[in-house]
Parts: structure tokens; C-alpha cells; sequence
């Protein structure tokens, strides 16, 4: 009877622990990203999205350095809306009028949801994508993984091309191994998700992304 009490105790207080455990890493990765985050003038353009994206291409041609970077993070962008709308789900509108499910998540998955993928230039000219995700299953939680991509820009004579090559990457503020991510995308199918690009090159063996004026 005594082994049977001491295991129920240790079997009580191990739970208890992972739980403890649990609810630390999740407060210690919450992110609270809101429609305020989004590229607001580009969620609320009523025009064609790829040719608004082929145009901040374009400008690469008589931009200084520092607009260059702009210019691509505009695309950026562009393209993943596009590519949403396009691909994933075509009711996706955050900054619309309608308040349903379908227009604020990317995907509603059993048990999670993406909410939010867009871009911002840091200050060391990388192009940062946040994939913004969570959950309110069983437990309500909210974060987002940050992929910083370096860019290099190749100028020839009758094009230009733009190359996107992931550096790092963390979820909030926690950095993670790049094994992890080959662990995952091993997983999945890479081809649909390459496929589901509208514009440019997704390379997930090498984690670049290529897109240039001349297609």
C-alpha cells in the first residue's frame, strides 16, 4: 500500500511539475501580435497585388541603396498576401469590415491558428518574416516565430535579382537551431508550400527565396 501512495504522490507531483514547466514556456514565448502590426496602406490595397509588387521591383532600377531595401520589403509583402489569397485562403482580410474567422486566420487548423505573415526591414538591412500563431483549445496562447533573412542584390545589365537567405531564426525571443527546422520541413510536403509562392522562388533545401524583374 505504501509503494502505491508513493507512486500516486511521485505521479501527482511529476504532473504537476511538467505543467508548472509548461505554463513557464509559454508565458516565456508570448508574443501579442494585432492588426496594428500589418503593413497597413499594403492590407488595405483594393488594386492587383502582383502587378503593385512587379512595380516595387521595377524600382530597383533607379533606387538608392536604402530604398532598395524598402522597395523589397514592400514586395515581400505584397507577395505574401498575394500568395494567401491566392493559395491558402482567399477570404483572408484582417483589416476588413467582416469579423469572422475566415477573414482573420490565415489558417484554422483542430487546435491552432495563424493569424498574421508579413515582413519588416531591421536595421541591419535583413528582411524579418513573422509567422504570428496560437491557440484556444485548451489553453489560450499566442506567439510567433521570427525568420531574419540577409539580401543580396545582383545588378546585371538587363535585370536585377533579389536573394533572400535565412541567417537565423526564434520563436519571441528565443533563438533556434536550424536542425530543428530541417526536422520539421521533413515532415511536411515542401513542394506545396514552394508551390504556393505566386511570385519568386522558395528553395526550402537551402532556405532562399530568388525573385528578379525579369521572370
Amino acid at each position: 500500500m505504501r509503494i502505491i501512495k508513493r507512486l500516486l504522490t511521485f505521479l501527482i507531483v511529476l504532473v504537476v511539475v511538467l505543467l508548472a514547466a509548461a505554463f513557464i514556456f509559454i508565458k516565456s514565448v508570448a508574443v501579442n501580435v494585432t492588426n496594428a502590426d500589418l503593413p497597413q496602406d499594403i492590407y488595405s490595397e483594393t488594386g492587383d497585388l502582383q502587378t503593385i509588387a512587379r512595380i516595387n521591383l521595377l524600382g530597383l532600377v533607379v533606387a538608392s541603396e536604402e530604398d532598395s531595401y524598402l522597395l523589397i520589403n514592400n514586395f515581400m509583402n505584397y507577395m505574401f498576401l498575394d500568395s494567401i489569397r491566392s493559395s491558402i485562403n482567399s477570404a483572408y482580410d484582417p483589416l476588413g469590415d467582416l469579423n469572422t474567422d475566415a477573414t482573420n486566420y490565415i489558417v484554422d487548423g483542430f487546435g491552432y491558428y495563424i493569424d498574421y505573415v508579413y515582413s519588416t526591414l531591421n536595421e541591419n538591412n535583413q528582411i524579418v518574416v513573422c509567422i504570428s500563431f496560437g491557440t484556444d483549445k485548451y489553453i489560450t496562447s499566442h506567439s510567433a516565430i521570427y525568420l531574419y533573412f540577409d539580401v543580396l542584390i545582383e545588378k546585371e545589365l538587363l535585370n536585377i535579382t533579389v536573394t533572400l537567405s535565412l541567417s537565423e531564426y526564434c520563436i519571441s525571443d528565443t533563438k533556434l537551431s536550424l536542425k530543428m527546422l530541417d526536422y520539421l520541413f521533413e515532415k511536411l510536403d515542401k513542394t506545396s508550400i514552394e508551390d504556393s509562392m505566386t511570385m519568386g522562388v522558395l528553395n526550402l533545401d537551402n532556405y532562399t527565396y530568388t525573385v528578379s524583374i525579369i521572370e
